[in-house]
């Protein structure tokens, strides 16, 4: 019978760590990661791809900070739509040369319904783009940009994060996936929109990816959540001697964990609060693995399985 699967590749795991970013390293990065769904994407089984924007969204508000006074300005959510164009081009010609052009793939801008009253836009903490040196970020601060600061007095521009409500484009995702088109949607939490007398309007701020996917996913009553990111999977104790990774696990025992302290915000939190609303949303299997471990992790065999019930 066939299946829906959600696979979301983390941004920050299109680039070794040492590496530049680069396009031929994202492309190359493609192809090896993807590389196991050469053979599944010919099944009857329906694929829908999400991706992270960091470091690339970086980029783009350097290539736009560095620009100033010489070409128009971009707001925030129109570079969040840029990356999803860059990477969306990565994955989608990758997924196409791995099926030699015989399973359909397209790239979907999506946007991403907010609270215009959500207390995040009150309180930016979302780090996004360059470290700036001490004397540009004085000059940033003086302009009324939030920034959070390093030992050094280099800044980085902090955003609001505010949680999705809504992915706009649900019922034309639904509507490719049954044509047997295999979808590249909501990256980088996809775009987020306010709603204004009944129209849609873009706004300053990032949507977590990893809460957009679980909602994607569960919009789209997906068999199975694949999230891939730059460590093997879920580690309690993360970073520390007596790290230790979860080969399985269960929604009960994440909740737990979470409220002592074991996933933080900055990286794990939100991968962890992503698979068990999917989990509890649908009774269904999410996995959290590196990309090496991509094949392995859709048949349960690597990363971090998270199952239903214990």
């Amino acid at each position: 019978m066939a299946e829906t699967l959600v696979i979301s590749l983390g941004g920050n795991a299109f680039v070794a760590a040492g590496e530049e970013l680069s396009m031929a390293g994202q492309f190359a990065f493609a192809a090896r990661t993807l590389a196991p769904l050469a053979s599944p994407l010919l099944t009857d089984n329906r694929f829908l791809v999400t991706h992270g924007y960091g470091p690339q969204v970086g980029y783009i508000l350097t290539r736009v900070e560095e620009a100033l006074g010489k070409a128009y300005s971009l707001p925030l959510e129109v570079c969040v739509a840029e990356s999803e164009g860059e990477i969306g081009y990565v994955l989608q010609q990758t997924l196409h040369n791995l099926t030699e052009g015989r399973r359909p793939v397209a790239t979907l801008l999506t946007q991403v319904l907010v609270d215009a009253e959500d207390p995040a836009f009150a309180a930016p903490d979302k780090p996004v783009g360059p470290w700036f040196e001490p004397g540009q970020a004085q000059v940033l601060a003086q302009a009324g940009i939030p920034l959070v600061y390093d030992r050094e007095g280099r800044g980085r521009r902090v955003v609001a994060s505010p949680a999705p409500h809504q992915i706009i484009e649900i019922e034309v995702i639904r509507e490719m996936l049954a044509l047997g088109v295999t979808v590249i949607a909501a990256g980088g939490g996809g775009i987020p929109v306010v709603e204004r007398g009944g129209r849609l309007e873009g706004v300053e701020a990032v949507v977590d990816k990893d809460l957009a996917t679980a909602m994607l996913a569960i919009g789209i009553d997906a068999d199975q959540m694949v999230l891939v990111t730059g460590v093997p999977g879920i580690y309690e104790n993360f970073d520390r001697p007596d790290a230790r990774l979860l080969n399985r696990t269960y929604p009960g025992e994440l909740q737990r964990m979470a409220g002592e302290g074991h996933f933080p915000l900055g990286s794990m939190g939100p991968k962890v609060a992503a698979v068990v609303q999917f989990v509890q949303a649908t009774g269904r299997r999410a996995v959290v693995c590196q990309p090496a471990d991509l094949a392995a992790a859709l048949a349960g065999e690597a990363g971090t399985v998270v199952e239903p019930v214990s």
